[in-house]
């Protein structure tokens, strides 16, 4: 009966160690993956001094966001226009967060809507106090 115990005691080790193993690689796997997950795909770069425009900033936007009319993430993307949600004008930033696809309709002023000025007269900086 001790031989039967002592075998079955060493196999117990011998699997606890096996778990052991597999738990901490299974760890590793897990801490990779949330490390690769918090990392951007892309250095976003923000310009908010005034009216700077980047076409690095443009091209990350389109790489995440393709074009609504033909799915392409390069060249001409007909019936829609990229578009700062927050216009440049009064103080928003040239960064993927603050671009939108728009309609050429709404972004030309073309029709009876005309987003540009109406978000000049909403956003209006408050004149600078000296």
């Amino acid at each position: 009966m001790k031989l039967w115990s002592g075998v079955c005691v060493t196999v117990a080790i011998k699997s606890i160690e096996a778990m052991k193993k597999i738990i901490a690689s299974i760890a590793m796997v897990i801490a990779a993956a949330t490390v690769n997950a918090q990392q951007p795909k892309y250095q976003e770069t923000r310009y908010c001094s005034g009216d700077e425009r980047s076409s690095t900033v443009v091209s990350a936007f389109r790489r995440i966001h393709p074009c609504p009319a033909t799915g392409q993430t390069e060249g001409p993307c007909p019936g829609w226009a990229v578009d700062h949600v927050i216009p440049l004008a009064v103080g928003g930033c040239d960064a993927v967060f603050n671009l939108q696809w728009l309609p050429n309709e709404i972004k030309s002023c073309a029709g009876t809507v005309c987003k540009d000025r109406w978000e000049r007269k909403i956003y209006k900086r408050p004149e600078a106090v000296n």
